[in-house]
C-alpha cells in the first residue's frame, strides 16, 4: 500500500513543482515530468526542478540500477548540471508516465557521454521509441547535446523504451516530457508543389533547427515554451547581402495570427532584411543553408513580423526554398488586416528530401518593384516522422519493426490455422452428427414442388443434397491468400 501511495504522489509532485516556474511564463502545462537521470539530488534549472532520479524511480521499469557521474568538466551552458550525471540502462527498460490531457507533449533527451566504471558511453548504441515511433534509431553520441521531439500523446499512459542495440548499452543524463500548447502545431500546412498537407497533428516531429534571424541567441529563459532559439549569421551564405534591425517594442500579437507561445517577442522583433549597399544588383535574395536528414519531409516554419517598414504596404517580398518560390509578393499589412508590425507565421512542408542541404531564401518582389527590400525574423525546421516506423533508414531501426512485423505475423498466422483446424473439427464433428440423423430420418427435397415425404433410402431418391460450404456453417472462410495477406507474406 505504502508504493502504490507513493506512486499517486509522485506524478503529481512531479507536475505541480515545475508548473509554479510555467506559470510565470503565461502557459501551465497539464503534463510536466522532468528528471535528472542519475542524479541523488533535485536540480533547478532556470526556475524548472529535474526530479533527482530516485524520485522518478516508479515511473521506470529497468533491470538494472547504475547511475553514474563524472567529476570531469562538463560543456558550459544553463543545463550543465544536468550533463554531470546519467543512468546507464543495461538492457531494454521503460518509463511509464500518466498523461491527465492526451494531445501534443515535448519529448527532451539529454545526452552527454562519459566514462564511468568500465562504461563507455560514447560508444553506446541504441533507441529510443515511444508509441508506435522511433525517435533516436541504432544512435550514439560523442558530444553533449539535447535533442526534442513533438509527439502526439493519444492515451491516459505514455511509455517511452530505451533499448540498447546488441551487444551494447544506453544511457541518459535528463528527460522531459512536457504538454505542449496546441495551437503549435495545426492539422494543415502548405506544401511543395503547392498544395495542402493534412494529419499533421498526427505526426511525430523532430526539431533540427531553431535560429533567430538579425538577433543573438534566445535563451529558454525569455521563451515561454523553454525553447532556445541560435543566431542566424553561421548558415547565412552571403553575409554581406543581409543586415540585422531590432525593434522589439514594435512587435504586436494580433488575434488570430502568432502568439507568444509560438514565438516570443525577442525572435519577431528582430530581422535580417536585404543590404542593397552588399551588392551592385538590388535583385538580390538573402539566402540560408541548413544540414537536413536524407529521405526525410521537413516541415519548415517562416516567422515574419514588418518591423522594418514606417508606414503599411511599403513591404513587398518573396519567399523560397530551395529554387521554388512558396511565397509570392508577400504583402504583410494585408494579411494582418492592416496592423504594422503584426506577428505572423506560415508552415510549409517540403517533399521527401533527396539532398542532405536545404536553402532558404527572401528577395525583393519582382511584381512590386517600388521598395527593394526582403526580411525574416525567424525559422524553424522540423522532421516528419509517419506513426508507423522509424525517421531514420538504418538497418538497425527497421530491424525493430521487422522484428515485430515478423513476429506480429507469425502469431496472426498461427491464431488463424488454429482457427482453422477448430473450424474444420468443428465441421466434421458436426458432418458426423448430421449423417446420423440422416441415416434415421432423411427428408429429401422435393424438385416438383411438392411436400417433403418422409421416407428411407437413398439419398438421390426423389430429391437433391449440396453440401455447404464453410461459409455456410462458420460465416468466414479462411483461405492461404487471406492468411498470406493479413501477415504480409509470412513477413517477407
Amino acid at each position: 500500500m505504502s508504493n502504490r501511495r507513493t506512486w499517486q504522489f509522485l506524478p503529481a509532485l512531479a507536475v505541480l513543482l515545475p508548473c509554479l516556474v510555467w506559470i510565470s511564463h503565461g502557459y501551465t502545462p497539464p503534463d510536466s515530468y522532468l528528471i535528472d537521470c542519475g542524479s541523488q539530488t533535485n536540480t533547478t534549472v532556470g526556475g524548472r526542478i529535474f526530479l533527482a532520479d530516485q524520485s522518478a524511480s516508479n515511473f521506470l521499469s529497468t533491470p538494472q540500477n547504475v547511475l553514474a557521474e563524472t567529476s570531469n568538466s562538463v560543456p558550459s551552458s544553463e543545463y550543465s548540471q544536468l550533463y554531470q550525471t546519467a543512468r546507464i540502462f543495461t538492457g531494454t527498460t521503460k518509463y511509464t508516465f500518466f498523461i491527465s490531457r492526451t494531445g501534443r507533449h515535448w519529448i527532451r533527451l539529454y545526452l552527454n557521454p562519459f566514462p564511468y566504471d568500465g562504461f563507455d558511453m560514447s560508444t553506446m548504441k541504441f533507441a529510443v521509441l515511444v508509441q508506435d515511433s522511433v525517435l533516436l534509431n541504432d544512435f550514439s553520441v560523442s558530444s553533449a547535446i539535447m535533442r526534442e521531439f513533438s509527439v502526439n500523446v493519444t492515451s491516459g499512459t505514455f511509455v517511452i523504451t530505451i533499448m540498447p542495440s546488441t551487444g551494447s548499452f544506453a544511457f541518459l543524463n535528463a528527460l522531459e516530457v512536457v504538454s505542449m500548447p496546441d495551437e503549435i502545431i495545426v492539422d494543415e500546412a502548405g506544401t511543395l508543389p503547392p498544395g495542402k498537407f493534412g494529419g499533421l497533428t498526427g505526426q511525430t516531429l523532430e526539431t533540427v533547427w531553431r535560429v533567430n534571424m538579425g538577433g543573438p541567441l534566445v535563451s529558454f529563459r525569455n521563451d515561454t515554451l523553454f525553447r532556445t532559439w541560435v543566431p542566424d549569421s553561421p548558415f547565412l551564405i552571403n553575409s554581406n547581402l543581409a543586415k540585422n534591425f531590432s525593434n522589439i517594442g514594435a512587435v504586436k500579437y494580433v488575434p488570430g495570427m502568432a502568439t507568444q507561445d509560438i514565438a516570443p517577442r525577442s525572435v519577431y522583433g528582430t530581422v535580417a532584411e536585404m543590404n542593397t549597399q552588399g551588392s551592385l544588383n538590388n535583385n538580390i535574395n538573402v539566402t540560408w543553408e541548413f544540414t537536413i536528414d536524407v529521405g526525410a519531409r521537413h516541415l519548415v516554419r517562416f516567422h515574419l513580423c514588418d518591423i522594418v517598414s514606417k508606414s503599411l504596404n511599403l513591404l513587398y517580398f518573396s519567399v523560397y526554398i530551395d529554387s521554388s518560390v512558396v511565397a509570392p509578393d508577400l504583402d504583410l499589412s494585408r494579411i494582418s488586416s492592416n496592423t504594422l508590425a503584426a506577428a505572423y507565421y506560415f508552415d510549409i512542408v517540403t517533399p521527401v528530401s533527396e539532398s542532405n542541404k536545404i536553402l532558404v531564401k527572401v528577395g525583393p518582389s519582382k511584381r512590386f518593384a517600388s521598395n527593394q527590400n526582403a526580411i525574416l525574423n525567424g525559422l524553424e525546421i522540423m522532421k516528419l516522422t509517419d506513426g508507423n516506423g522509424a525517421p531514420s533508414s538504418s538497418s538497425s531501426g527497421k530491424s525493430v519493426f521487422l522484428i515485430a512485423g515478423v513476429s506480429g505475423g507469425v502469431f496472426v498466422a498461427l491464431v488463424l490455422f488454429v482457427g482453422i483446424g477448430y473450424l474444420l473439427c468443428l465441421r466434421r464433428s458436426q458432418r458426423r452428427t448430421a449423417n446420423s440423423e440422416l441415416s434415421k430420418s432423411w427428408i429429401p427435397l422435393s424438385t416438383e414442388g411438392g411436400t417433403p415425404s418422409r421416407s428411407m433410402g437413398s439419398k438421390y431418391s426423389n430429391g437433391t443434397v449440396t453440401t455447404a460450404s464453410p461459409a455456410h456453417y462458420f460465416g468466414y472462410r479462411f483461405p492461404f491468400i487471406a492468411i498470406q495477406e493479413a501477415t504480409k507474406n509470412f513477413g517477407e
